[in-house]
């Protein structure tokens, strides 16, 4: 009951919970030790979600305006509107930070007595006689070796396993009990072997969707049927599904991201990445952007409301082989074909810090307590705290099957400390202590969840599904004002007053010999009237007294009085 309190802020189910918790708290006898208790958890809450901004103002919520949009709007209404929207914000994160007081349930890891020994040295066979047997009962291997490859798949709640084969084995199964619930062999119209690439639950365990050869299926997890069948994702390399949205996302062959509502049954948006095939592709459960890592070195970042990536990594050296987001939102990690592996703050677009393999990464996951595993070649590595911090040596580390197989898939399993590891030889289950986080929210994901819970959570999550135009980066952005700054505001002013305006024409400016009073000139230069006979002639005598006549003469008086000073033969013609 603690962890439905602790996660279930958001729920209206759970009015009275919260209520209680809020008033115990704020009835205490102590009123400075309630105020100490409050402001603990809020901190608490900001440090373990690392969303301070979302908690802005939470510490100074006695004040009269608690909106952190302070500025004067025009319209009263909407000022009112987003005023209330910023006050539910606040009250929502205080009572979720209340709410986590009773999350009494700690997730603990592996510690050493000295400095001498090694936690990534202890194995399996060790530990599970360290452990209870139902945690016990989570280590064995499943030996599949005619339609291996296998691909490994986890439901939200962590109830159920779907294991796809790549030639066309699928089995989908009760992780908590170890049974057998469905099994299908596909085939390509019964002639040959199917060709699985990706695989993913929907919006619970009761479908599955598959990216086989030439399109994308969907099947019934009870009775094995096919369901539909997406013939406008063809050749698809990999899909991705967005609970919230009900959005089922695929990329294939010929370089398209394509989005499909599965509630409707329509096609959202269509993208092309200009970037050729790409098989790597997870979403980000903060802000459900979508990540496409390339063959050429790039991640984008992808939303179904804009034709072109948001964000443009150029991550690696050579191809992008694999990557992982954490459940906060603010990290990635990307593996390349160039034996890297680099952590990068998706706030930033920066890289934080990188690691170096030995061999080619196949895949990478991090749990919900941060943990990053790694698989290549027979190994699994698992680090602790390698986000945040660069560290010098693995949590953990285990060789499947004593080596001789190939890592295909690594997936943690949600809240619990198991880890599903799909190979060439079959399936691993193996115990990580640590990695599964503890508390639950039994509203939102629910493993014991029966028939009737269910259903009424699938109607309640439909009438809850979000528009895929409210997927961006920052989605603290839904719902306010933008405010532009002054000068922007006074450009744009400008540029609407100027649009009624009839444009004017802009005159040629010349210089020099194109000037217009030099062009004129030299067009009246051979004109002449009276005045201009007046001026010449009194020019012409003021220089004749001065002894300067022949300035004024033509070429061709000059020539004429040359001869006649010369004389000679020819000078007869010059009379």
């Amino acid at each position: 009951m603690s962890s439905d309190v602790a996660r279930g802020v958001y729920s209206s189910s759970k009015k009275s919970s919260k209520t209680d918790s809020k008033r115990n708290l704020h009835n205490s006898s102590d009123p400075v030790l309630s105020t100490t208790v409050t402001l603990q958890a809020i901190d608490k809450y900001a440090e373990r979600n690392h969303s301070a901004k979302s908690l802005e103002g939470v510490k100074y919520k006695d004040r009269p305006n608690t909106s952190k949009n302070n500025k004067k709007y025009k319209d009263k209404k909407a000022e009112a509107q987003l005023r209330r929207h910023d006050e539910k914000r606040v009250a929502a994160a205080v009572m979720a930070a209340e709410a986590e007081i009773l999350d009494t349930e700690v997730g603990g890891f592996i510690e050493t007595e000295n400095e001498m020994e090694r936690t990534h040295k202890l194995k399996q066979t060790e530990l599970s006689s360290h452990v209870d047997e139902q945690t016990s009962d989570q280590i064995y291997d499943l030996s599949l070796t005619s339609y291996s490859p296998y691909n490994v798949t986890y439901d939200r709640p962590g109830r159920h396993l779907l294991l796809t084969g790549r030639t066309g084995h699928v089995a989908i199964m009760d992780a908590l009990t170890r049974t057998l619930q469905r099994e299908l062999f596909l085939t390509d119209n019964g002639k040959e072997l199917n060709d699985i690439r990706s695989s993913t639950f929907l919006h619970n365990s009761s479908m599955f969707a598959l990216a086989e050869k030439k399109h994308i299926f969907i099947y019934d997890s009870v009775t094995g049927a096919e369901v539909h069948r997406l013939g406008d994702h063809i050749d698809p390399l990999a899909i991705d599904y967005l609970p919230y949205h009900w959005l089922l996302a695929s990329v294939g062959r010929a370089g398209f991201l394509k989005y499909t509502d599965t509630s409707t049954g329509d096609k959202v948006s269509e993208h092309r990445t200009k970037l050729g095939p790409c098989s790597v592709m997870r979403h980000n459960p903060y802000n459900a952007v979508m990540h496409l890592g390339h063959g050429n070195g790039v991640v984008t970042m992808w939303s179904p409301s804009v034709s072109q990536p948001l964000v443009k990594i150029l991550a690696h050296r050579g191809p992008v082989v694999s990557l992982a987001n954490d459940l906060g939102g603010n990290y990635m990690v990307t593996a390349g074909s160039d034996m890297q592996v680099k952590v990068w703050d998706v706030r930033t677009f920066k890289v934080v810090h990188s690691y170096f393999s030995r061999r080619a990464v196949c895949d990478l996951d991090i749990s919900q307590t941060g943990v990053l595993a790694v698989g290549s070649g027979t190994d699994v590595t698992f680090w602790k705290d390698a986000i945040r911090e660069k560290q010098k040596e693995p949590y953990m580390k285990h060789r499947v099957l004593n080596g001789g197989v190939q890592v295909k898939g690594v997936r943690f399993r949600p809240f619990e400390d198991v880890v599903g590891i799909g190979h060439s030889k079959g399936f691993s289950s193996i115990v990580v202590p640590g990695v599964g986080s503890s508390n639950y929210d039994s509203f939102e994901n629910n493993m014991f969840a029966d028939k009737k819970q269910r259903q009424e959570q699938e109607v309640r999550s439909l009438m809850d599904k979000l528009r895929p135009e409210m997927i961006q980066l920052n989605p603290e952005e839904i719902g306010g004002v933008e405010r532009d700054k002054k000068n922007v505001m006074m450009e744009k002013r400008e540029l609407a007053a100027s649009a009624d305006q009839k444009p004017k024409k802009e005159k040629k400016k010349a210089r020099g010999r194109n000037k217009i009073s030099k062009k004129l000139a030299r067009k009246h230069a051979n004109i002449m009237d009276e005045g201009k006979k007046k001026l010449m002639e009194k020019k012409r005598s003021e220089a004749e007294s001065k002894g300067r006549g022949d300035d004024f003469m033509s070429p061709a008086e000059k020539k004429r009085k040359k001869g006649l000073e010369e004389g000679g033969a020819l000078s007869r013609f010059f009379k």
